[in-house]
Order: structure tokens, then C-alpha cells, then sequence
């Protein structure tokens, strides 16, 4: 728990903004995209409450009940739209996302957490003055049907980005929004990581061969931005693949006696982190390029990868004991079984999910989201894409 003397500091920095000059520009809405590291809620929905999500221990820290979220507690989309949507200093074109509060002061506000689309049907917000959440847990970039005509079987249902930007121009048509977003914030959360673990799950597929489809990924990601940015959105962050060599699933798929495949500094392993890093670069790119072609537009990426190696490399200066190790799941040197998962009534769960990086063998506990979305704000790990590395760079 942070000092009082820091509180203070905190708050007293923050009534002098107020004071000063300069304007305090605030969000008026957030829409987000992306798959269950953002959904609040649309996946609970469309299961009629069957999810995973919708059961003991999801959301027992902060909740104390399951709310849809695939985490013990809040989401990274949680901690953004607590200040983004009303405590953001935004000097034009906000070369940073710097914050003056300290996480978790805005929540003591009452301020709306982002609610979850539910496909028209969330009659809590009919009108989503606040924005909406349309990002579903197991959406993926490409549509099934890019993959069926490849040749490839991916089951389940269509959740894409491309389905998801269907809902967003359905939600254009029946509420009163306009179709203008000057003080509206488009997040599209990380997204990709489904289509490479269904590539990966295929009988005899490699990273390598999930590694070529990596450019198609990211541009489907790059269309619904494109898209995005072409029905008015104003100002898009972009969140970047995390580590997926450091998730308990990808750890426990590609488990093995090698001991060169691990990183000796994390545990990870290295073929997937540098499918992570392939993935960013490409995403970088795209980002500069969709950039140059709207240059009045604020495009922010968001590097979840370096953001979350720094905790990986050194877990104790953030208050983590345990980086690769799931919270909640069944048996394994990860506690992650595909037969017994977080939810099932046979799976453990730890006592102190704030020790832990990942909560249920794929997604982040709270205390991990607060650590990624305050990186975030202080803007350690946000910036324009037009400054970042182009391919030819590395």
C-alpha cells in the first residue's frame, strides 16, 4: 500500500492541475474491441451464463462475485477507463498518457466502468453515453471464414474483429451517439492471441508455420482500425501482443526437457516470445502506415510486451511472486490442465492472487492489469506509432 505522504503528494498535485491554466480534457466515451483480455461481460451473454467466467472464483478480489471479467478482479480496460474517461491531462496531439492520480482514486469517484455491448441487449446502458465494450473472450483478428478458406478447421463461433465492428455500426444506427467521436478514446486490446493458438493447436502445426500467417493477422487488425478511423473515431490506442512464451497454457502446450528453449532470466519460451516480437513489429508498421494516411488521428500503441517483460525480469519490484505459475487451475508444474480449468469445481486456486502475474493459466490477475495499465497511463509503454521501429530497423 502506497505511503500517506505519497497520497497526499498525489492529490495535492492533482487540485493544483485543476487550478492551473492548462485544461483538463477528459474522454467522454471508450469503445474497446478485442478478446477475453478485455471482455467485461459480451461472452457470459452469448453463453447464457454458462462461461467459465460467470463462475467461483472469477472476480473474488474486487467484484467478490463473477462479473463476466477472465480475471480474480478488474481488467486492464477497467484501470483505463476508471481515469481515462474523466482524469486525463490531454494537451493536443498528447504525446504521453500521463496521469496525475494514482491508480484506483478514480474508482473511489463512482466513476462508469466501460459496459459490455451484449449485442444490442444491455438495457443498463441502452444509449452507451459512456461507450461500449464489444470485445468478446475467444474472438479472433481473421474471421473463421478467412481460415476455412485456407483449408483449415477452426470451430466456434464468429466473434472476430470483424463481427465486432458488424455490432459497432449496428449500435451507430439505433443510438444517439452521432457519427463523430472527437472525445471518444477507441482501445482495440490485444487480439491475435486466439488465431495463433488455433493455428498452434493443429495437428503437427510448429510456431514457425503459425508465424506465417502473422502478416494477414495484422492486417485484419489494421482494417478495423482503418475502418475505425473512416466512421470518425478521432483517437485509437492499439494494444501489442504480450509475452506468449511466459503463459502458463503456451508452457504447459509446448512443455519440454530442452532446456536451451526456455529464457534462463524468465522461464519463457523463446520461440514464442519472438513470435510475440514478430507480431508487434508487423502491428508497428501497419500502425505508421495507417497513420501517414490520416495524419489528423492520434494513433497510440501500446507495448504490452515490454511492459510485461519488465515484471517477468524482475517480479519483486512490483510486489509479484509468481510469474509463470496460474493462481487458479488444476495440475502441472504451471497449475494449468487442459482438463481441469479455472471454474471447473475440481481446480485450486491460490490465497493471494496479488502475488501472481496470471490468474487462470491465459489472463492476468488484477494486480497484473493494474501494473500494465499504469505503464500505460504514465506512458512508459504508450506511444505514437510514427515513432516506433519500422521492420527494416531490426
Amino acid at each position: 500500500m502506497a505511503s500517506y505522504p505519497f497520497f497526499f503528494f498525489f492529490f495535492f498535485f492533482f487540485f493544483f492541475l485543476l487550478q492551473s491554466p492548462r485544461s483538463l480534457s477528459c474522454y467522454s466515451a471508450i469503445f474497446s474491441f478485442g478478446d477475453s483480455l478485455t471482455d467485461t461481460g459480451n461472452i457470459v451473454y452469448f453463453s447464457g451464463g454458462a462461461d467459465p467466467a460467470n463462475r467461483v472464483p472469477y472476480g473474488e478480489t474486487y467484484f467478490r462475485r463473477p462479473v463476466g471479467r477472465y480475471s480474480d478482479g478488474r481488467i486492464v480496460l477497467d484501470f483505463l477507463g476508471m481515469l481515462l474517461l474523466h482524469l486525463i491531462v490531454d494537451p493536443s496531439p498528447f504525446p504521453s498518457l500521463k496521469s496525475n492520480v494514482r491508480l484506483g482514486s478514480a474508482q473511489t469517484l463512482g466513476l462508469p466502468l466501460v459496459p459490455p455491448y451484449d449485442a444490442g441487449h444491455n438495457r443498463e446502458a441502452p444509449d452507451f453515453a459512456s461507450g461500449a465494450n464489444f470485445a468478446v473472450a475467444g474472438a479472433s483478428a481473421l474471421s473463421p471464414r478467412y481460415y476455412e478458406a485456407k483449408g483449415l478447421n477452426v470451430s466456434g463461433e464468429d466473434y472476430s474483429l470483424v463481427t465486432q465492428l458488424k455490432w459497432f455500426r449496428q449500435m451507430l444506427q439505433f443510438s444517439h451517439i452521432g457519427d463523430t467521436f472527437d472525445d471518444a478514446l477507441f482501445f482495440v486490446g490485444e487480439i491475435g492471441v486466439n488465431d495463433y493458438k488455433n493455428l498452434l493447436s493443429m495437428d503437427g502445426k510448429s510456431v514457425d508455420y503459425a508465424r506465417c500467417f502473422a502478416p494477414s493477422i495484422v492486417q485484419g487488425i489494421g482494417s478495423a482500425i482503418d475502418e475505425l478511423l473512416q466512421t470518425g473515431a478521432r483517437a485509437v490506442m492499439v494494444a501489442g501482443m504480450f509475452p506468449l512464451g511466459c503463459i502458463p497454457l503456451f508452457l504447459t502446450m509446448f512443455l519440454t526437457q530442452q532446456s536451451d528453449a526456455y529464457e534462463p532470466e524468465t522461464g519463457c519460451l523463446k520461440s514464442l516470445n519472438l513470435l510475440s516480437q514478430y507480431h508487434n513489429l508487423l502491428l508497428q508498421h501497419e500502425l505508421g502506415q495507417i497513420q501517414k494516411a490520416h495524419p489528423r488521428s492520434k494513433i497510440i500503441y501500446a507495448d504490452l510486451y515490454d511492459n510485461l517483460m519488465s515484471v517477468y525480469k524482475s517480479p519483486e519490484q512490483f510486489g509479484i511472486k509468481s510469474t509463470v505459475v496460474a493462481c487458479c487451475g488444476g495440475e502441472g508444474p504451471y497449475n494449468f490442465s487442459f482438463s481441469v480449468m479455472c471454474g471447473d469445481p475440481t481446480s485450486k486456486w491460490c490465497s493471494r492472487p496479488l502475488n501472481y502475474m496470471c490468474w487462470d493459466g491465459m489472463h492476468f490477475t488484477e494486480a497484473a492489469s493494474r501494473v500494465i495499465a499504469r505503464n500505460i497511463i504514465e506512458g512508459s509503454s504508450a506511444h505514437f506509432s510514427n515513432s516506433t521501429k519500422m521492420l527494416a530497423d531490426t
